[in-house]
């Protein structure tokens, strides 16, 4: 080294010892720190070429922790403590100062396992601990050595197992066992034996919470009032948002990302605590101290099942809580009864900013692969409302390569979940509710199957020629969909059908019983989703089309003529968006129906794109009567229904009945019984009366308004409902039947 330094002394001496000297030559016997007092210019050719070695050495350090660069090397360095001697030990252990504790002047700071023998023995004991690599040449143990006192009983096991065994290696390997046993109990003895202690209590301490959890083991939690099993991946000492000591817990579940199954973490907290608490009492707890594991992982599994059936889109009902993230990470909560479409690619598609992402089952479980999503997935599927991000490494919510994967790509591969990977399933599916309108995340355990009604369009006052064509037109449109194409690829795909005709003739209701009988979804939409400025008109209307698509969903425009009246040269933002409708619609690969009573205001240009128009006339005397015997059959079997179901008995009135009046509980029972029969009696409606009632000019949403009232008036007076509850009802809206009848007229005359 020292022959190296010469050489780089003699042969290249440019050196920038203190700042502003560049390109310089400095004495080599000027002291350092000095200033350079002979500064001589290098040829350019000879920078870097010499060859060798030039050491410079870190001064002493100031108050701030600064230090200068010198050619000299300190002289109070010692030599290196571990070195070719101390590699001959079985184990090298280091030891720090302590001070403020009189029970003793040194502690355990890490030790460095190095015989083979105990590493052999630690291969068996510490399998599966992650982050543990047993095989390494400097096998490292610090902190609070966790991994040995977390499997502290299956190390004691192995050396008693060792000791029971007579070949001439396990005496060898026995002393090397003890030798790490005796080092780790006289250090953790205090804690090892307060731990087993307080987990033979069935409590815990704050401080020795570490101690319970072992990573790579299952916990149980309950969040968002749902029942979780978690792997553990790891754990640590911190503090909350808001600075409050906490122990942090990362745990793993799995999830769903649209195209295949994965891991994702989710970081949870236990607050800190005074004194002992019950271990079943923890917020987080081990899965082995669950008082009913068993049936814990019965009823997690089946619900595992539900989330794995639901891979892909699916229509069904639901009723219960929905919910997505809004500003500034806020839960935003939803009750939701309808139908919802269940699609978390389309979720993920249409509603990016919540996309979920997941690590693949088969990836291993390294730090660049810890299942780090972003939306949703990247503080958990709690939204954030308790967890804290404690990774560096997350991706910001992008998928893999920028783009998502497709769904023929991995469907075939997808794999088939185990038992274990079934109980650690998140209990949310994600997708679009149709009433509502946005995407939300749903408890799997509140989807119910749909109940469709299979009279719906048997019900239809139509003719019969004209539903047979809407029927089959639309049953063969969705059936083959993808098999005529225009001359440009994706053009023309499509399938539009046009009702015009009169409010309350039936148009709406066509559309709705074509969805019915085929079993897809219905989208309406209307002028309120789209807005009016033409600048997010397209990409809204656009995405509405691709989710219909996607589904094989029938969409409804309801009041078409809003949008779709002819241009003129005088409505340049009207214009604009008759245009981007023309245009989108082009591309459309569905089935849309549009329903207006103007359609002599439509564009041309749009005028040639419809396949199928249907006129709907006023209704006459016999459509009338059809109607009028829909909606009192509906009646009479909605009545039975109810019927069955047992009367719901207010509070306040079993509690006047038991007080007030001196009469038992019973008798109120009775009384509400005998209300709830009146009040579900069938209509005593005759054939003269429909007959009767026929004659009056009136729609079908005037005729279900009536019937409507009527009902209401019934039940009040605890009769089944009657000609006399109708004609009751019709008297005293006899004004609005009679400016609706003057309302129809005259856009009868401006219809024709």
């Amino acid at each position: 080294m020292a022959a190296q330094d010469n050489a780089m002394s003699s042969d290249s001496e440019v050196e920038d010892l203190t700042s502003g000297v560049k390109n310089g030559k400095m004495d080599v016997n000027t002291p350092a720190g000095s200033t350079p007092q002979e500064l001589i210019k290098l040829d350019p050719s000879e920078i870097g070429m010499s060859v060798g070695l030039k050491n410079l050495y870190s001064g002493k350090e100031d108050k701030r922790g600064r230090f200068q660069w010198q050619v000299n090397m300190p002289e109070d360095l010692g030599k290196p403590a571990e070195d070719a001697e101390s590699e001959k030990w079985a184990i090298v252990v280091r030891n720090v100062k302590v001070y403020h504790d009189p029970k003793k002047v040194l502690s355990l700071h890490s030790i460095l396992v190095q015989s083979p023998l105990l590493k052999d023995l630690l291969k068996e004991v510490l399998a599966g601990y992650p982050g543990v690599t047993v095989n390494l040449k400097r096998l490292e143990f610090s902190g609070r050595f966790e991994p040995l006192i977390h499997r502290w009983p299956e190390l004691q096991a192995a050396i008693v197992r060792l000791g029971l065994e007579e070949e001439t290696d396990s005496a060898e390997k026995l002393k090397h066992a003890h030798l790490l046993q005796d080092l780790l109990t006289k250090e953790f003895k205090d804690t090892i034996d307060a731990s087993v202690d307080m987990k033979n209590q069935g409590v815990m301490t704050y401080e020795h919470l570490w101690t319970l959890f072992q990573p790579g083991s299952f916990v149980f939690s309950k969040q968002q009032g749902q029942d979780r099993i978690f792997k553990l991946h790891s754990s640590r000492y911190g503090q909350d948002r808001n600075g409050n000591p906490v122990f942090w817990l990362t745990c793993q579940y799995v999830d769903y990302d649209g195209t295949r199954f994965g891991t994702q973490k989710l970081n949870v907290n236990i607050p800190r605590f005074e004194g002992t608490r019950p271990i079943t009492g923890l917020p987080t707890l081990p899965l082995e101290h669950h008082a009913n594991k068993n049936e814990l992982k019965g009823k997690l599994i089946e619900r595992g099942n539900k989330i794995e059936h639901f891979a892909g889109p699916h229509y069904r009902a639901y009723s219960g809580l929905g919910w997505r993230l809004g500003n500034m990470g806020v839960k935003e909560k939803y009750s939701v009864r309808g139908r919802i479409v269940i699609d978390t690619y389309g979720f993920n598609r249409f509603n990016p900013n919540m996309s979920v992402f997941v690590t693949p089952l088969h990836v291993r479980d390294t730090p660049a692969a810890n299942g780090i999503g972003g939306g949703v997935g990247g503080v958990g599927d709690n939204g954030g409302e308790d967890e804290e991000n404690l990774d560096e490494d997350d991706d910001g919510g992008m998928p893999p390569d920028g783009f998502f994967a497709e769904e023929e790509d991995d469907e075939s591969k997808r794999v088939t979940l185990t038992d274990e990977q079934k109980m650690m399933c998140t209990p949310l599916v994600r997708g679009y509710a149709l009433k509502e309108k946005m995407w939300l995340n749903f408890f799997v355990n509140a989807v119910q199957d749909i109940s469709f009604s299979t009279k719906a369009f048997d019900s239809l006052v139509l003719q019969n020629n004209q539903k047979e064509l809407v029927r089959g037109f639309t049953a063969t449109q969705h059936s083959y969909q993808s098999q005529f194409d225009d001359v440009i690829q994706g053009k023309g795909r499509g399938i539009i059908l046009l009702l015009c005709g009169p409010p309350g003739v039936g148009k709406t209701l066509t559309a709705e019983s074509v969805a019915e009988d085929m079993k897809v979804p219905l989208y309406m939409m209307s002028a309120g989703d789209l807005g009016l400025d033409p600048r997010h008109v397209e990409s809204k209307l656009q995405g509405i089309l691709d989710m219909c698509t996607r589904w094989n969903a029938i969409l409804l425009l309801d009041e078409a003529d809003v949008f779709l009246e002819e241009r003129s040269l005088h409505e340049l933002e009207r214009n604009k968006l008759v245009s981007i409708f023309l245009r989108v619609l082009e591309y459309y690969e569905g089935i849309m129906f549009l329903t207006t009573n103007r359609v002599q205001t439509f564009d041309a240009a749009f005028q040639s794109r419809i396949h199928i128009s249907l006129d709907y006339p006023e209704l006459d005397r016999a459509s009338r009567k059809k109607v009028w015997t829909n909606f009192l059959n509906q009646h009479n079997e909605v009545q039975a229904g109810s019927r069955e179901r047992p009367p719901k008995i207010p509070a306040s009135t079993a509690e006047s009945s038991a007080t007030a009046n001196g009469t038992s509980t019973t008798d109120g029972e009775a009384e509400a019984e005998e209300l709830h029969r009146k009040r579900t009696l069938s209509h005593t409606m005759k054939k003269q009366d429909i007959e009767e009632l026929s004659e009056m000019k009136m729609n079908g949403r005037q005729i279900k308004n009536v019937l409507k009232t009527a009902q209401l008036l019934a039940n009040e007076r605890g009769q089944g409902l009657s000609h006399e509850h109708v004609k009751t009802v019709m008297e005293v809206t006899q004004h609005l039947l009679n400016a609706a009848q003057e309302n129809e007229r005259a856009k009868s005359s401006h219809y024709h």
